[in-house]
């Protein structure tokens, strides 16, 4: 039920209401026995003698309680009063990174300092079995400079690797009963992966996904899935490419979109492959490329045909239909100016470019741009997504290297 200031929890007095939603109200609170604030966590009215909704509260006191990290929300205790379960954490004073980012978009390197603290906190939980599964922009709090994972009220413990899951039990936990249907989404949709989408068990995997959504938003980039309608957005989730935007590091598309892919095993296995990758890109070995202003370039003159023909190639590039375009013609025609104002325009719509040079003098290997972009990506790709992008040709390609 609603509290008013100066009510009394235990020993708990509470000072003010500071949030509130739909699976819980949080209120400001002082603790009388060691003087310090903390933060209250109740159920609404309408939950609060739901059976599953005070298992859920338990059991995101236990996963909390379980994960001790700077970067993670602490859970001090559980306790109940006439009949009332409530939860006591740490009192973080600061603001949610939904709300930072309503008031415009980050610079980069604190997009990426927020990003891969955010990181090692998954790091954490995943490496004690724990999946969030409902990571996003509300979830995660920012206070004296650093980030606090909140929420883990939807957090399940998830099978070790070789163990087989149980049958028809979408949400297996150990230590308790499921407390969701097989075969039933839940999360935030907008944030979930597509696996979570459809029902089926969940591993860390699943928050990559999650964590590469919020990754877009940090970075200034658009919801890449977001649409009209909660179902269309789930339906986009299942079936589209992501729709990156925005001025980003080449580097940083092939992150996030390996973060993004719709099968758990094209993802990082593991968040501290993420981490070593963000913690790369913030050291600066991966800086942003200068943009080519609008205004410097000349305008493409009588040929409209051809880039609206190469727009639509590019389209299905980046819907995972691509083939291979060959432009020809006379020297002086515009060719490259044509091609350039279309990687401009797939770097703006958040696709990795990459640029291999042809050398007509007898005796050069024909084989050279190729090379030429390899050493490029090498360079500026993340380390763990280049390598996962080779895949078992790493060795061979690497004796064509330099």
């Amino acid at each position: 039920m609603p509290h008013a200031p100066g009510d009394q929890l235990g020993p708990y007095i509470i000072i003010a209401k500071i949030g509130a939603g739909g699976m819980g109200e949080v209120y400001s609170a002082k603790d009388t026995k060691l003087g310090r604030q903390v933060a209250i966590k109740l159920l609404p009215a309408n939950l609060a003698s739901n059976a599953t909704a005070r298992e859920r509260l338990r059991r995101e006191a236990a996963a909390a309680a379980a994960l001790d990290h700077p970067f993670i929300c602490k859970v001090y205790e559980i306790g109940e009063q006439a009949g009332e379960l409530f939860l006591v954490m740490e009192f973080v004073s600061g603001q949610t990174v939904y709300q930072q980012l309503r008031s415009g978009p980050l610079p980069l390197p604190e997009a990426l300092h927020i990003a891969t603290e955010v990181a090692e906190a998954l790091e954490v939980a995943h490496g004690s079995r724990f999946v969030h599964r409902d990571l996003k922009p509300a979830n995660v709090m920012v206070a004296q400079g650093h980030v606090k994972v909140m929420d883990f009220g939807l957090a399940k413990r998830f099978e070790e690797p070789a163990a087989r899951p149980a049958p028809n039990d979408a949400t297996l936990t150990s230590g308790g009963p499921a407390l969701t249907e097989a075969n039933v989404a839940i999360g935030t949709p907008d944030y979930m992966s597509p696996e979570q989408v459809r029902g089926e068990s969940l591993d860390q995997r699943s928050d990559m996904f999650s964590f590469g959504v919020l990754l877009c938003e940090l970075l200034g980039s658009p919801h890449p899935f977001r649409r009209s309608s909660v179902t269309d957005t789930m339906a986009a989730i299942l079936r589209d490419p992501p729709d990156l935007r925005g001025e980003l590091p080449q580097g940083l598309m092939l992150l996030i979109r390996r973060l993004l892919a719709k099968t758990p095993d094209e993802r990082y296995p593991t968040m501290s492959e993420v981490r070593a990758d963000l913690v790369r890109v913030a050291a600066g070995s991966l800086a942003p490329e200068p943009a080519t202003q609008s205004e410097d370039r000349i305008p493409l003159i009588g040929q409209e045909a051809e880039r609206k023909e190469l727009l639509q190639r590019m389209e299905e590039a980046m819907a995972g239909r691509g083939s291979m375009v060959m432009i020809g013609g006379e020297p002086g025609i515009g060719k490259t100016h044509l091609v350039t104002a279309i990687l401009e325009e797939a770097r703006r719509r958040g696709a990795y470019t990459n640029i291999g040079h042809c050398y007509e003098m007898e005796g050069a290997p024909p084989y050279v741009p190729f090379i030429e972009m390899l050493e490029y990506s090498a360079r500026v790709a993340p380390k763990e997504a280049f390598r996962y992008a080779l895949g078992d040709a790493a060795p061979e390609i690497a004796k064509l290297m330099p």
